[in-house]
């Protein structure tokens, strides 16, 4: 008789309980439901002054698609904002100022997706995945390599991951974090070893992992820093001379790379400097006779074929430093 009572006490006290968890797990799970993953990102202001950078050239994409030609260069001119003006007062925005903000930006983006026939807003597009690493080559073909980083970056940002740039996608790939926007490294960039912005850094990493990954001694590691801080300041620039692209300067045009994708994905391009690349037949750093004896600026230009051999040599001191920091 003790123990029934007892059992009956117990089995009312875990109800109770049972009762409560439930309670407070319907509560937990309300207040999840209710507050999004992650606060969506403002749009940015980009107008004429600021600096060359990745939002400049998509607005100038955009403004090209919306049928107001504009060059795609990041340079936020007063071309650029005599065309703004122009889509502004068309599309009835106010103030007609030829800044991009948070009145002009919902109006000008245009959804993508793969298969899109509007080249100018997929160029768009891919300068901005660029922005956060995607390594495109920014030809306006939106295939499924190009759906693969829409689909990366929305499940980064929270986003639902449909693979369409669609309106909030737009929102985050234009006002999210600069750090390693690669055309504002170009320009805003350090040109010390401890001036080196992040996406410096991070290029710097990048070329030593790969060199030393293809058996690259100190003096390759050494070479290929200063060669790409002469050629492109160590940012991961999808515009040069002619068709140069990349860390390198590389030009597919010159057999560098196929469709320039790789001469924009820092191993490939450190590979195709080293000359232990399957994407380009010319011959690279390894193929150079003597190339370990030889000053290191004039191995460089062994590989690069420039106007200049001895400009690499100003940045033989800091890539030594990189080299033995990193």
């Amino acid at each position: 008789m003790h123990r029934t009572t007892m059992s009956a006490r117990a089995r009312a006290g875990r109800r109770t309980l049972a009762a409560t968890l439930v309670a407070l797990l319907v509560g937990v799970l309300a207040l999840t439901a209710a507050a999004p993953a992650q606060a969506a990102s403002a749009w940015p202001i980009t107008k004429a002054g600021q600096p060359r950078n990745n939002n400049a050239m998509a607005l100038q994409y955009l403004l090209t698609a919306r049928g107001y030609p504009t060059t795609a260069d990041g340079v936020f001119g007063s071309g650029t904002t005599a065309n703004l003006q122009s889509f502004q007062s068309a599309q009835g925005i106010s103030p007609v100022d030829g800044i991009a903000g948070s009145g002009t930006w919902p109006r000008l983006v245009i959804q993508v997706a793969q298969g899109s026939a509007d080249t100018n807003a997929v160029k768009a597009a891919q300068t901005q995945l660029n922005k956060y690493g995607a390594n495109l080559v920014v030809d306006g073909v939106f295939g499924s390599r190009t759906r693969a980083s829409v689909v990366q970056f929305q499940a980064n940002r929270g986003l639902s991951q449909t693979g369409t740039v669609d309106l909030a996608t737009w929102q985050e790939l234009l006002g999210w974090s600069q750090t390693y926007d690669q055309t504002l490294c170009y320009v805003t960039g350090g040109s010390t070893a401890s001036s080196l912005i992040p996406a410096q850094v991070d290029n710097v990493q990048r070329i030593l992992t790969a060199t030393r990954n293809a058996g690259g001694n100190r003096n390759a590691q050494i070479i290929a820093l200063m060669t790409a801080m002469q050629e492109s300041r160590l940012c991961n620039i999808q515009f040069g001379d002619r068709d140069s692209l990349g860390l390198f300067q590389q030009r597919p045009s010159q057999g560098w790379c196929s469709g320039g994708t790789a001469c924009v994905n820092p191993t490939y391009a450190t590979q195709g400097f080293l000359g232990v690349s399957a994407y380009t037949t010319n011959p690279g750093l390894f193929d150079i006779s003597g190339w370990e004896t030889m000053g290191k600026t004039y191995a460089a230009d062994k590989v690069q074929r420039s106007c200049c051999p001895t400009a690499y040599a100003q940045w033989e001191s800091m890539a030594t430093t990189l080299a033995d920091t990193y």
